[in-house]
């Protein structure tokens, strides 16, 4: 009896650890260049993940002149550091996109640029 009292707080023990770093561990997109052509907003991101499954951008929103213009949601990050994601949008000169990728575990990057 008294083993098994051991045996699961140190189980508890084990798995609290292993979630504080986890969450130690989780980290907002570092780096996002916007570029755009003709009819196409090509968007680069830079988000370091081992676990592309259960910690990757999970959501990118796009504004056009500051109005929510497309919402695009994930349920993996494609690569493991850099990726690359295209959206068809039409913009004329003067107008501002901008975007905002957001980390399933912590934080978000937003960029922004002028047509």
């Amino acid at each position: 009896m008294k083993y098994r009292r051991y045996a699961i707080i140190g189980i508890f023990l084990i798995i609290s650890s292993l979630m504080i770093s986890m969450q130690a561990a989780a980290h907002n997109p570092r780096y996002m260049k916007l570029n755009y052509e003709p009819d196409t907003l090509d968007v680069l991101i830079l988000h370091f993940s081992f676990g592309p499954k259960i910690h990757y951008v999970y959501k990118v929103d796009i504004e056009k002149n500051g109005v929510l213009y497309s919402t695009e949601s994930y349920t993996s990050q494609p690569k493991f550091i850099f990726f690359r994601y295209n959206y068809n949008l039409t913009a004329t000169t003067g107008d501002e996109l901008t975007v905002t990728a957001y980390c399933s575990l912590f934080g978000k990057i937003t960029r922004s640029i002028t047509i």
